[in-house]
């Protein structure tokens, strides 16, 4: 006789637990307690920009984050380029990037933004 278990054995499970716990406790999960499915979205995180960066500012390095992931990384600014117009990014983060010094390799999104100019966070 075959019996059939739902569990995948006590690693497994300790895993999933730990996965799923996390989503739980820290609200960004999408199950409220009582297993009821939420429909509202995550609540949004209000930062401070850092000091002397404008609304415009964090706007750009947002989008720049949005179309650049750490996947593209390290990257000159051709491959950014390449990167960014097959994903289709929008023309002003496509200039933003195109700004950028030739044969110069970046490593992370912000060595970009300090290149561009932009202010960082501390």
């Amino acid at each position: 006789m075959h019996r059939e278990s739902d569990k995948q054995g006590p690693v497994r499970d300790d895993y999933l637990h730990k996965e799923t716990e996390s989503l739980s406790r820290n609200g960004t999960g999408r199950v409220r307690e009582g297993g009821q499915e939420s429909g509202d979205a995550p609540p949004e995180r209000h930062r401070t920009p850092p000091r002397g960066m404008s609304p415009a500012d964090v706007a750009r390095r947002a989008a720049l984050t949005r179309h650049l992931p750490p996947s593209v990384f390290p990257a000159d600014r051709a491959r950014l380029l390449t990167h960014l117009r097959s994903h289709r990014a929008p023309d002003s983060v496509v200039d933003a990037v195109s700004g950028l010094p030739e044969g110069q390799e970046f490593h992370t999104l912000g060595e970009i933004v300090r290149a561009i100019g932009l202010l960082t966070e501390h």
